[in-house]
């Protein structure tokens, strides 16, 4: 009785020890989160906000038209606003002009090709790189690994793709994602999960910290994601 007892114990084990696919693991981030019909997003745009109480704290409102290839994003430092626009092929950065005491004039500037490339990377990458991450150019890299972060159990998964690394760390428990750590141009960002919120049925990240390899502060990045009419008021113009 007690070698069955053993043996039970010891199958129950080998089981859990399983290692889960990449895609099991952000199958259950995407049930996590509410499920995959509400990841069918075509037009989203986001307010997110840096500070770090230094000079360089900053806020941007990204907006995207995926169907379109369309992506605005406008950057506010310093009491002035940059434009980077994209409209499918034509792609252009305002850049303000003349003292902050006085209504800003733009210089206009039309992107190279990497630059219009980044930006289209920006859509296609969208605020969840890991989903559908085959389909946008990302392979997996080594195998899923398990770590504990804060006392929480994680399963850990990388993908690389053109000089970009992501290393994801999701709760094994809620399926939520607990850590991201990106790196890119030798500069690696460490990006830690700190609170959820829920827009029309979907929980996204709204609140997090990170730091940096190149500026080494500690950053506190607050979002607000917006589904309902994303684009309304958002010029894709000059």
């Amino acid at each position: 009785m007690k070698k069955k007892i053993l043996f039970f114990i010891s199958l129950m084990l080998a089981k859990a020890a399983i290692a889960q696919t990449p895609q099991e693991i952000i199958n259950n981030y995407i049930e996590a989160t509410g499920g995959k019909e509400k990841y069918n997003i075509n037009a989203s745009q986001f307010k997110r906000s840096y500070t770090a109480n230094a000079a360089t704290d900053f806020s941007e409102v990204v907006t995207v038209v995926v169907s379109e290839n369309k992506f605005s994003k406008v950057k506010s430092i310093m009491d002035r606003d940059f434009y980077y626009i994209l409209n499918d092929a034509a792609g252009w950065i305002k850049i303000p002009m003349g003292s902050r005491d006085k209504a800003p004039t733009y210089s206009v500037k039309d992107l190279n090709a990497k630059e219009k490339e980044d930006l289209k990377q920006e859509i296609t990458d969208g605020i969840w790189p890991f989903i559908d991450f085959e389909k946008k150019g990302y392979k997996t890299s080594g195998n899923v690994s398990t770590t504990t972060l804060d006392g929480v159990a994680c399963s850990g998964l990388v993908l690389e793709k053109e000089g970009i690394k992501r290393e994801y760390f999701f709760d094994k428990t809620t399926g939520l994602l607990k850590r991201e750590i990106t790196t890119e141009a030798g500069i690696t960002n460490t990006y830690d999960v700190l609170k959820y919120n829920t827009v029309t049925g979907l929980k996204y990240v709204s609140e997090a910290s990170y730091i940096n390899t190149k500026d080494k502060k500690k950053t506190q990045v607050l979002t607000t994601l917006k589904l309902e009419n994303p684009t309304l008021g958002v010029s894709f113009t000059k």
